[in-house]
């Protein structure tokens, strides 16, 4: 079953998730790439690349470059399954790739992201094939081969793909994200929050999800892989972004405070909250790591807040996540 989303350009887009999970994020068995991309310089768009997707390629830019995997034991199984649809039809997905001058690479990640890698469904929303397609784009032929389906669904974006110039050989992830990102269509964009349909099982995405038709809720959360990950875990992005997985610590789950994914406040719970009493620890604080963000917490950051002559609401943003890391290595400094 697909989820929707509703755009603000008077088009109708969606998140075609085959499932709707909800919740905080839980604790997770996370997994990181340790050397993400080396050299990444920023760049404009390219020359032929229109109005939003020229936005949409700015954001993912800076996205990629400080991106790292984490996984869910749910994502990690989904992860094995999807590397094992992608080594047994191969075939089927170089034909579509030459047919559209689309990476193969990228093809199968859409098709997980649709459907989980059936063959028996339209790549273009998940629908299955040989009847009339329900969900949205529904304004198209009825197919019975999954091959035929799947070029007639990249051709409906052929201009997207000249306007990023991407051909079968495309690696560059900015490029790629872009492209996957306006597939599945840019309701997220316009709320200046990352696509789960990229970048879910990153350090770029922590929640927030259309659970339907026009219906956002910043608390849900995808727990299906990414685009991103797919292509990582397929060597569908360039060599120096790493993406095998590896387990890491707390320092993970800070990267999303840092990068503005997460907001943390009273209330919340699990991970992120370990590493935010770890970074008051480190800063000089007294404060035990449990996890919970109660009311001692709450005190402690408006303490420091206050310290630093930032605004004392007690939420931990981008802004007093990143002037409490500097303070810790500071104080780790002059000790």
């Amino acid at each position: 079953m697909s989820d929707y989303q509703t755009q603000q350009t008077q088009t109708q887009s969606q998140d075609h998730s085959s499932t709707t999970e909800t919740g905080s994020t839980q604790a997770q068995d996370t997994i990181w790439n340790a050397a993400v991309q080396e050299g990444m310089q920023s760049r404009p768009p390219p020359i032929g690349l229109q109005y939003p997707y020229d936005e949409a390629f700015l954001a993912n830019q800076d996205r990629v470059g400080g991106m790292r995997v984490g996984l869910s034991d749910q994502q990690m199984s989904a992860r094995s399954s999807f590397i094992a649809t992608w080594e047994r039809n191969q075939t089927r997905y170089q034909t579509v790739s030459l047919a559209t001058n689309m990476p193969a690479e990228l093809i199968a990640a859409i098709h997980w992201r649709e459907s989980s890698g059936n063959f028996n469904t339209y790549l273009h929303q998940g629908d299955p094939l040989g009847r009339p397609a329900v969900n949205w784009p529904s304004n198209i032929p009825v197919f019975h081969e999954w091959e035929e389906a799947a070029i007639h669904a990249l051709q409906m974006k052929e201009s997207l793909r000249q306007q990023l110039e991407i051909d079968a050989a495309t690696k560059d992830a900015t490029v790629l994200a872009t492209y996957a990102e306006a597939y599945n269509g840019l309701g997220y964009h316009y709320r200046d929050k990352p696509s789960p349909y990229v970048y879910a099982g990153t350090s770029e995405y922590s929640s927030g999800k259309f659970v339907r038709d026009g219906v956002y809720s910043s608390r849900a959360v995808d727990q299906q892989l990414g685009v991103m990950p797919m292509l990582g875990a397929i060597g569908g992005l360039p060599d120096s972004m790493e993406m095998s997985p590896q387990p890491v610590d707390r320092e993970f789950a800070w990267r999303r405070i840092l990068n503005g994914t997460r907001l943390l406040r009273v209330g919340d719970q699990g991970i992120e909250i370990e590493a935010l009493q770890q970074k008051l620890q480190a800063a000089g604080y007294d404060i035990s790591i449990d996890g919970d963000f109660g009311p001692g917490t709450e005190q402690i950051v408006k303490q420091f807040q206050a310290q630093q002559g930032l605004g004392i609401d007690g939420i931990v943003g981008q802004g007093t996540a990143t002037t409490l890391e500097e303070e810790a290595n500071r104080v780790n400094t002059i000790e």
